[in-house]
């Protein structure tokens, strides 16, 4: 009985513990991400003389006018007819948007209707199938696919285009997939039977009544591959070179000759993720949020 008594004790005292030391690992982990941060948009308010001398202290002066510099700077030439053109900031964030939202909402859309199909008809043979082949393109590596997608892409005039990016991006591929497939698995098929018995065709039964169950699912993929793609710079350097975005213009920025200072590049990194720590604010909520279904049981 004793040692029960003990062995009780000490597991609580373990349960107690546990979450002081969880919490100190996390704490620690976001200081490494939030001090980097703060130094970075203090470091890019210094002159390249008081960044030199103090990069660790205050700013000697206040210098905001790093911003308007940064702003003008960081541009990126592209190829225009015989010539070239100068592609500033403001265009570079319209282009990253439109990759960020449109491309992203149009993909997720997608991969949400084909999951859910998927996963309340799973009894045909093509859902199967398809389920399949998400699993199998996870696994196996093609290395030659980028070659290939040019190519394709080119043939079907949906290179260098902003609505071909938007078509390619219909599809049912991704780990994403599986996300929406094992949610809308969690959702009573009770929903879709008494909405049947009233008349509701398919469209209405996803878009009026399935959809809504899986929200929070959808905000947070769609948060998650927004930030994905909104620090993609590779797609400018290879599926849109006349169509260049924010992460390759800071890409380039660093070569610029009127980006020679740390603080100047350091503004630019600052403007540019302004958007990401935005969207995160408005929307944490639904990025961290868990999924809660009541109703009928399956």
């Amino acid at each position: 009985m004793a040692k029960e008594k003990t062995s009780k004790l000490i597991k609580k005292e373990n349960l107690k513990a546990f979450p002081l030391i969880t919490t100190i690992i996390l704490t620690l982990y976001a200081l490494t991400l939030i001090i980097p941060l703060i130094w970075t948009v203090i470091s890019s308010l210094k002159t390249a003389s008081d960044f030199g001398l103090h990069p660790l202290e205050l700013p000697r002066k206040w210098r905001f006018d790093g911003y308007v510099k940064a702003w003008t700077a960081l541009y990126v030439p592209v190829e225009a007819g015989s010539g070239t053109r100068e592609v500033r900031l403001i265009e570079m964030f319209g282009n990253s948007l439109f990759l960020s939202v449109v491309c992203v909402f149009v993909a997720e859309l997608s991969r949400a209707m084909c999951a859910y199909t998927a996963a309340k008809f799973r009894h045909h043979k093509v859902m199967v199938i398809m389920h399949q082949i998400v699993v199998i393109l996870m696994i196996v590596a093609l290395p030659s696919s980028l070659a290939s997608t040019i190519r394709w892409r080119k043939t079907l005039g949906l290179y260098d285009s902003m609505i071909g990016e938007a078509i390619v991006n219909i599809g049912f591929t991704g780990i994403n997939f599986l996300y929406y497939y094992s949610s809308f698995k969690g959702v009573s098929t009770g929903y879709m039977e008494a909405a049947r018995i009233d008349g509701a065709g398919e469209y209405r039964i996803f878009f009026g009544i399935m959809f809504p169950m899986i929200r929070n699912t959808f905000m947070a993929l769609f948060i998650l591959s927004f930030i994905t793609n909104w620090n993609n710079y590779e797609i400018s350097l290879t599926l849109w070179p006349s169509h260049p975005v924010v992460a390759y213009g800071l890409y380039r920025f660093k070569s610029n000759r009127e980006a020679s200072t740390v603080p100047l590049q350091l503004a630019a990194c600052t403007l540019v993720i302004i958007p990401t720590l935005t969207l995160f604010l408005i929307f944490k909520n639904k990025l961290i949020g868990n999924l809660a279904l009541g109703g009928m049981k399956g």
